[in-house]
């Protein structure tokens, strides 16, 4: 698979490389990570210069969108290429071990599409971090502006570090019901992890190495959260939606391969304007849940 793309784009990455890298390496530890949370929330400020084309195009080829529909502008989804080392150094600030983090939830509010071939401005905000006994809740934000200073981007992540000793499982939140219809499918192949880290940047064992998959109850590596956002981004694209708000929860790890996946729509909206959205296997398993508009 590393065949597949050229070793150059690791020089690409070598920005979230080394912030996650790092993060993870200092927090791993007591004596290196802070030893308390500082007062929140924690703002920083980043610059991210112009993306290369090439690697931009084939993202896109990889998430399954047709080449003409990104030929101008950038997937939003590619932030999971721009914005990974903002999100590492934030949730750096907090005294807990990030090698046992889990991506939990993200909502993306879209103002306005960022540009091909322009430069980034991030805006980082480690907003909130809370310990409800069995896990460690952290909300991290990043505002993404243009070269003009417009906002165009808002992304909200949510993420979790479980405790060693759970307090017990909490009830699931009780949700409307809705009735569902397949908007489309996508397909998960074997080396779709490190295919994935090859064009973003995240190369963490459990997506890209199979042998710490097989050690793991799945007994396969496991595809990126952001990974299936993309995917199922483009399936909706093609199905006719646009995407200006979305907030999902991931809720079970996708194994790899896996074939026949399904994004599924809500025949209704919501009382708030937003169609329902879950990624199901093809045995029945959901994997993602939210909504968008």
């Amino acid at each position: 698979m590393l065949a597949d793309y050229p070793l150059k784009y690791l020089a690409l990455h070598w920005p979230n490389i080394r912030s996650m890298g790092w993060a993870a390496i200092r927090n791993a530890t007591p004596i290196t990570r802070p030893g308390t949370l500082p007062q929140l929330p924690v703002h920083h400020s980043m610059h991210v210069p112009a993306l290369n084309n090439e690697l931009l195009d084939q993202y896109v080829a990889w998430t399954g969108a047709p080449a003409n529909r990104y030929s101008t502008e950038m997937p939003a989804h590619f932030c999971s290429h721009w914005a990974m080392p903002m999100l590492a150094k934030l949730g750096s600030l907090a005294p807990y071990n990030l090698l046992s983090l889990l991506n939990q939830g993200l909502r993306m509010q879209i103002h306005s599409p960022l540009k091909r071939s322009e430069a980034i401005s991030l805006r980082g905000s480690l907003m909130d971090v809370t310990d409800d006994g069995d896990k460690v809740r952290i909300h991290t934000r990043v505002q993404a502006s243009n070269p003009k200073g417009e906002l165009a981007m808002v992304i909200d992540s949510y993420s979790t570090v479980p405790r060693s000793k759970p307090a017990g499982k909490s009830k699931p939140a009780k949700r409307d019901e809705f009735e569902f219809n397949t908007a489309g499918h996508w397909n998960a192949e074997e080396d779709d992890g490190l295919a994935f880290a090859m064009l973003t940047g995240d190369f963490n064992p459990i997506h890209t190495i199979k042998a710490v998959g097989k050690r793991t109850r799945f007994r396969s590596c496991i595809l990126h959260g952001f990974g299936q956002l993309a995917r199922t981004w483009e399936v909706l694209h093609n199905a006719g939606h646009s995407v200006a708000d979305l907030d999902v929860r991931w809720i079970k790890p996708l194994p790899l391969p896996n074939a026949g996946i399904q994004v599924q729509t809500s025949t209704q909206k919501d009382s708030e304007g937003y169609t329902q959205l879950r990624l199901a296997a093809a045995d029945g398993t959901l994997h993602m849940v939210g909504r968008f508009k």
